[in-house]
Order: C-alpha cells, then structure tokens, then sequence
C-alpha cells in the first residue's frame, strides 16, 4: 500500500488567491517548467527532477521544499518495504492555477482536483509510469549536462497527449525525439513491467502499422522489457508476427531491458537490439538509424500527427517545452 507521507497542515499555505498572486512574483522560469512537467507527466520522483533542472540533489531539495510549501507541487512517499523511496512530487493547486492563467484558462475549467493528483500514490500504473519517465528524464539530463546543441530531447511526450494524438489507431506509452551530432531519431515507446501476457504487446503491433499508413512516417518502435529473459520471449513473439506481416518494413523494431538501461546509465548507449538485423551486438540509440535504412532522418519540423486529429477541444494545459528553459538573464537558473 503507497501512502503519502502525512505532514502538518502549518507547513503549507492556504491556496488562495491572494496567496496564488504573492506566489506568481516568486516563481521562476525553472519553477514555471518545472511544474508544467509535472503536470504533462503527472509524477517525478526528486531524483530525476534534481538531475533534469538542478545542480545538486541539495538545492533540488530546497527548492522542492518550497514549492511544495507554496503548494505549487504536492508530494508523497511511496512504500517500499525496505530503505526509504525519495519524495515524489505531483502538481497541485496553487500551480495548476497559475498554469491555467498563463495559457489563458479559467482555472475551475481544468477541473483540477489535488487528491486525484496526488492519487497516484496509491496507483498500481505507479511503477510503469516510474519506469517511462525515468527513460525520458534520463535523456534529458544527458542533454542538460552536455551544455550545448550536440545532443538534445527535442520532443517528450506523455501516454496521455499520445492517446489524444494516436488513439484511433494505438496507444503508445510514449513518444519521443532525440538528436545528436546533426542527426535526428524519434519513435514510440512500449515500456514493459512484466505483469501482462506478451500477446498483448504483439496485439498492438498492428495498429503502429496503419499510424504509419495514415501519416505517411515511419516510427520505429522501442520496446524496454522487465528481464533478459522476457525480452527474449518476447522477440520471439515478434519475430513469428512479422513473419507473416507483408508491411514489417513500415514498423521498425528495437528491443532492450530495465537492466540494460541501469546497466549503461542511459538510452543512448549501445542497449537496442533491432529486430531482424544482421550486424551483432546492441546499438547506439542514434545508430539504430543504420539498422533502418527506410527511415527518412526526421527534422525539427517532422509533424508526426499531421493526418492525425484531436477530440474536440477542451480545457488542458499546454505542453512544456522538452528542454528547460535556459536564460542567462534568470539569475536562479543555475545547472551546475
């Protein structure tokens, strides 16, 4: 059972209104990103967010520390039967309403409500929501501590907006673009926590196909699995699908592990296994684009949901930008 971790009420503010505008002249620009992160991507764990948008685990902390008083953040500590989980943090009041005022909403059209935010606590899509945004944190701490254009996350996005975008067709756990030296790979993501029957993951490998029908792109997919043992159960699996699919070549294919990943510390290293290619070994995230030699390079224009339509509209958050926002003129923004 995940429980968040109770706290005296005189440790936090009141979210008012008065209070919302006295918070809104202290926030910066880091602070704004950060919460709108959050809010895209419903939880984050202190560590990733200390790797993403501070320089230490400390000043991550004391900054948490007052967002959290501010009640711009909530947090929770999960249950772990043995040592002690880090804080996770999820949007809350005061920083939905100032989200809402900067896109220009009524915040009561959000219909935010902070104990379904913070609900997730005690989720069992806790550990798989964990696991995707951890591959993505960690993507974009590379690209932070690289300092420069060489290497970015230039696209993250989460099970909730893909399912807005793609959901007629599949439901990707998420999406993704990456570029380094000059190149560029975006794909979808199946993240896999071993609970349910590998069927089910190879059930949706057609829909991934017609997406590529009705876009005109190829997306490779990127599927992550428990153990070493499941991926290669799994690659079976698919191996025997695409035997029999005419159109393999619009869905190119890389597996890897939850180890492989610790293991390297990072997506990008050499932890992906295309399927059916015949050079051995693992690759590079970048270098899977030799493995596919259909892929056209995607740009910073690819509109992935060009042929793509959304439900009708209503009251959501804008998207952060997949970068933070780096300004010298901010003077609290501090990386290193």
């Amino acid at each position: 059972m995940r429980t968040p971790i109770p706290q005296r009420p005189s440790l936090r503010f009141a979210a008012s209104a008065e209070h919302q505008t006295q918070v809104a002249a202290h926030l910066t620009s880091r602070d704004r990103w950060l919460a709108r992160i959050v809010a895209e991507h419903r939880v984050l764990p202190s560590p990733q967010i200390a790797a993403i948008a501070f320089g230490s685990r400390r000043s991550a902390n004391h900054r948490l520390q007052k967002l959290y008083a501010w009640r711009v953040l909530d947090r929770f500590q999960p249950y772990i039967g043995r040592g002690r989980a880090p804080m996770y943090y999820v949007l809350d009041t005061t920083g939905a309403h100032l989200l809402a005022h900067e896109d220009g909403l009524d915040p009561t059209d959000l219909k935010f409500r902070p104990e379904r935010s913070v609900g997730i606590a005690n989720s069992l899509r806790l550990a798989h929501l964990q696991g995707v945004n951890n591959f993505f944190t960690a993507l974009l701490a590379e690209a932070v501590a690289e300092a420069s254009t060489e290497r970015a996350l230039t696209a993250w996005w989460s099970e909730t907006r893909c399912a807005r975008h793609f959901g007629d067709h599949v439901r990707p756990d998420g999406y993704g673009r990456w570029h380094e030296a000059g190149r560029d790979i975006e794909w979808f993501l199946e993240w896999d926590t071993g609970s349910y029957q590998l069927a089910r993951f190879v059930a949706k490998l057609p829909g991934y196909t017609k997406l590529s029908t009705a876009t005109h792109i190829i997306t490779p997919l990127l599927a992550v699995f428990a153990t070493a043992a499941r991926e290669t159960h799994a690659r079976a699996h698919l191996a025997e699908h695409r035997r029999t699919d005419a159109r393999q070549r619009d869905l190119p294919i890389a597996t890897t592990t939850a180890e492989h990943l610790r293991a390297a510390g990072s997506p990008t290293e050499a932890v992906w296994l295309p399927l059916h290619h015949t050079e051995p070994g693992r690759h590079r995230l970048i270098s899977l684009l030799s493995a596919w030699p259909q892929l056209e390079a995607p740009t910073s224009s690819t509109d992935t949901t060009s042929s793509t339509t959304e439900p009708s509209p209503v009251a959501r958050l804008s998207p952060p930008a997949p970068m933070p926002p780096w300004q010298t003129n901010d003077l609290t923004w501090n990386p290193r």
